[in-house]
């Protein structure tokens, strides 16, 4: 017999992303579903898809994954899910202009994101997408998952004792 999730009272509670090799075979999957800026987050407070309460209390730094395995029983399996949204996504043509590039865009102090592919993404801001235009980039529009292990980060780097 199957779990009506909205039913439950208590929520769902998850204090770190599970391992994700464990078997998913013949459980209901659900999804929770977040921003991209809401990955980093320590605490949040969502229903799935389905309904299912889930809070979400971190206590590591370490941001949330898309397809992150969050909660695991006989019946159930609730996998993190980034939603897509429109990003500015730049090509660059050689190492200088990444470099012009990563410094414009972090003038404004907007977060950067490098793909594999080795493509500068941000998410969109129309006077941030005018200015870079303004620029002659390579660059483009288009609706992404902004993942959190590409993100640069250019501060907080502690010297080791």
């Amino acid at each position: 017999m199957a779990t009506n999730l909205s039913m439950l009272t208590e929520p769902i509670v998850v204090t770190e992303a599970l391992a994700k090799d464990q078997g998913l075979g013949g459980r209901t999957i659900e999804f929770f579903e977040i921003e991209w800026y809401e990955a980093s987050k320590s605490r949040m407070k969502k229903k799935t898809q389905g309904g299912a309460a889930v809070l979400v209390e971190k206590s590591r730094k370490d941001p949330l994954e898309d397809g992150d395995l969050l909660y695991l029983s006989e019946e159930l399996a609730i996998l993190l899910k980034i939603k897509p949204c429109d990003c500015v996504v730049l090509y660059p043509r050689s190492l200088q202009e990444v470099g012009t590039i990563c410094f414009e865009i972090g003038n404004k102090h907007v977060p950067i994101f490098i793909t594999d592919e080795n493509e500068v993404c941000v998410a969109y801001d129309a006077l941030l997408y005018q200015l870079l235009q303004c620029g002659g980039f390579e660059m483009g529009i288009e609706e992404r998952v902004l993942h959190p292990a590409q993100m640069i980060k250019a501060y907080g780097n502690r010297r080791q004792k």
